[in-house]
């Protein structure tokens, strides 16, 4: 798998939440665009990075993908349209989906938050660089993830230099449990994978995630028992 640096803005979860009813409010992009310029203005004042995060919000929530499908996104739009104020785990599994770099660093924070670990930028800024090479774009966005995750309050900032990961106590609901395990089949590209596995990965470590048998939707997967392994095909 290509290793793409895709995260050059921070978002907040309010953008997110504001462009995720938008979009699922049917707006067209000429809307849409202008109704996102104006709500990031008070934020971001430089006109070109308004253009950058305005455009890193739209790709996000957008039916249109390179390789994540339509029924994907509408299903979490819809979800959007049902509810009151959409779950927080709806914008992650998006960003799972849809971003690999913001998934590399949430796992890197994972590792350590299993271990109660506090750790400094330059630990995770070597683990990333040695994924996605030495350069100053990889650094930036670094950055620009660790801010909005400092935002999504998985993460805290101790120092200038030293940050802590939080767990949120965030209990999935069954209904996107199906859902968000399709989001990391797009985000790893896979095709099949054991629930275990799946389960394991340390993308999901500010939520309560575990997934029985019966909760699983044939919709988006075929369910097959290999050995003491459920195994998930992406249909």
């Amino acid at each position: 798998m290509s290793k793409r640096v895709n995260f050059s803005r921070h978002i907040e979860i309010q953008w997110l939440d504001s462009v995720a009813v938008w979009v699922a409010e049917g707006k067209q992009k000429k809307e849409l665009d202008e109704q996102i310029d104006l709500m990031l203005q008070p934020s971001v004042t430089c006109k070109v990075n308004r253009g950058k995060t305005r455009n890193q919000l739209t790709k996000l929530w957008s039916p249109k993908s390179d390789y994540v499908t339509e029924s994907f996104t509408q299903f979490a739009i819809e979800a959007v349209l049902g509810s009151e104020r959409p779950d927080f785990v709806l914008h992650w599994g998006m960003l799972v989906a849809k971003n690999n770099f913001f998934a590399d660093v949430v796992r890197f924070i994972g590792r350590r938050e299993k271990h109660v670990e506090v750790f400094t930028y330059a630990q995770v800024q070597k683990n990333i660089v040695e994924l996605y090479g030495d350069t100053e774009t990889v650094k930036r966005s670094l950055r620009s993830v660790l801010k909005t995750l400092v935002d999504f309050r998985v993460l805290e900032r101790q120092t200038n230099r030293t940050y802590k990961a939080h767990k949120l106590e965030h209990k999935v609901e069954s209904k996107y449990k199906s859902w968000l395990l399709q989001s990391l089949m797009y985000n790893q590209r896979y095709r099949s994978r054991s629930l275990a596995d799946m389960l394991d990965d340390l993308v999901w470590f500010p939520f309560v995630f575990s997934v029985s048998v019966n909760e699983l939707e044939t919709t988006w997967f075929d369910l097959h028992q290999q050995g003491n392994d459920l195994v998930l095909f992406k249909k």
